[in-house]
């Protein structure tokens, strides 16, 4: 099943920009003014103590110190009169104790108001940038909830306008492997050599095979209807979406615009959200939305990410990354996981059991004429038709009339070809293939039933039976 025909979950701009966003981000602005306004009281209160532990200890050590005097005094006075002064020394020894400890509190406490200062400035000017923050986010958070709401409503009144429903994915990986295709490119020997994955990239990949190639001596069958669902050199050797397909159509899909060497671009809308970034991604053409009353196309990039800008770290990690290996079980970028696992798909798909065997080898004439000798009689006598032409029509000609073909034989089993000289001494070549089940019929076959395709390539194509015909377009001269 196609990923892109599976229902999705959807979800809303309203229900990406809840009023309750708008509500926090109210609540952050208010915490972030109280913290402003805590830091600015806490400064000024702490300021204020230490100017008034400052000025009581300039007015206290002065009157310390006179007191300091009078006890100096009052101890002489006494010793000089022979009174006891032992009281008098002890409140000396206090008072000058007391006076040191409260100069170098002073002291210290000058060379605190610079730093407090500075301190109190940073952390107002810290608390006021996130404010500034805040105030800004809660602006930005009201822009874009009226924004989503009006948009919504918009689109709601009038599906020409605003936006929709949007596509929901849990990952980014989920959201590229349904918005873009995964297709593979085989050599002539069904072996895959480069992975495209939309019309993001390309890589080349290794490890990647799938069983029944037709074999390159023999890819004209592969225009015959029994053949046309096997892969089959120069006309379907690429895959896409777990199918074989045509070069031009490939080269429709995916050649065109995976170039990673350029600025990545994405030419179709993608609009979706990522749950687990909790982002709206949408690529450069989805990115504009059309309002009612205006002219021209808004850009939403205020509420939508770039899908390009969210894919690129993803595209040059692939390209850095080398070669992913199709069959190896180590972990790969995300991109590469995707390529393993859509080739897990694509060749589970595309294989075909092997329908042409090998080593036929070098027959003779005789031996090749036991072998398809009626059928060639049945294509020669077969009714003429006015579609047969140029060398067909000369090969019938001459061949009904006694011509007998050079044959001989190609490794594949029931592979033969054919030469035959015309009177410009040029060669009229052609291919028979003849399941070797049915070699050497019992019965003779009907010339009557022999089928002319219709013939736009360089060869001329006819069947009967199970048995097939090519006669080339262009003699040779060789």
């Amino acid at each position: 099943m196609n990923p892109q025909d599976i229902k999705m979950e959807t979800i809303t701009l309203i229900e990406i920009f809840l009023p309750q966003l708008l509500s926090e981000a109210k609540a952050a602005r208010a915490r972030a003014e109280q913290a402003l306004n805590d830091v600015k009281a806490e400064a000024a209160a702490e300021r204020a103590g230490m100017v008034e532990r400052f000025n009581k200890l300039r007015s206290e050590i002065p009157t310390l110190k006179q007191k300091i005097v009078s006890l100096q005094e009052c101890i002489r006075v006494r010793e000089r009169t022979g009174l006891d002064a032992e009281a008098d020394r002890d409140q000396l020894t206090q008072a000058v104790t007391l006076v040191g400890k409260m100069e170098s509190e002073f002291n210290e406490l000058s060379g605190k108001f610079r730093p407090q200062e500075e301190r109190a400035k940073e952390l107002v000017a810290e608390a006021t940038i996130n404010l500034e923050k805040a105030t800004v986010a809660e602006n930005k958070v009201q822009a874009s909830v009226g924004k989503a709401i009006s948009a919504h409503e918009a689109h709601q009144t009038n599906p020409a306008f605003g936006v929709g429903p949007i596509p929901k994915f849990k990952t980014l990986r989920e959201a590229v492997k349904h918005f873009y295709k995964i297709g593979f490119s085989l050599t002539n020997e069904g072996v895959a050599s480069e992975a495209y994955v939309g019309n993001l990239t390309r890589t080349f990949v290794t490890n990647g095979e799938i069983d029944g190639m037709m074999p390159k001596s023999i890819d004209w069958l592969g225009q015959f209807d029994p053949f046309k669902t096997l892969p089959c050199p120069g006309s379907r050797t690429h895959i896409c979406e777990a199918k074989l397909t045509s070069e031009f159509e490939f080269n429709r899909l995916f050649v065109r615009n995976a170039n990673q060497n350029v600025r990545l671009t994405t030419d179709r809308k993608i609009l979706c959200f990522i749950e687990e970034s909790g982002k709206i991604l949408a690529s450069h053409t989805a990115a504009y939305v059309t309002m009612p009353g205006k002219s021209g196309a808004e850009k939403f990039s205020d509420l939508f990410g770039s899908w390009e800008d969210a894919l690129s770290p993803s595209i040059k990690e692939l390209s850095s990354h080398g070669a992913p290996d199709l069959k190896a079980q180590r972990d790969l970028p995300m991109l590469g996981e995707l390529v393993r696992e859509a080739w897990e798909i694509a060749a589970a798909s595309v294989n075909s059991k092997k329908v042409f065997q090998g080593g036929q080898g070098r027959l003779t004439e005789s031996k090749i004429n036991d072998l398809v000798g009626p059928y060639w009689k049945a294509f020669i006598t077969a009714p003429w038709e006015p579609s047969i032409d140029g060398t067909y029509a000369l090969l019938k000609h001459r061949c009904s009339r006694g011509e007998i073909p050079n044959v001989y034989s190609f490794d594949v089993q029931g592979h033969f070809g054919f030469r035959v000289r015309t009177p410009d001494h040029d060669w009229i070549i052609g291919e028979i293939y003849c399941p070797p089940a049915h070699f050497n019929p019992v019965e003779a076959p009907d010339p009557t039933k022999l089928t002319n395709l219709d013939s736009y390539g360089e060869e001329w194509l006819a069947e009967l039976g199970p048995v097939k015909f090519c006669v080339r377009k262009v003699a040779s001269r060789t």
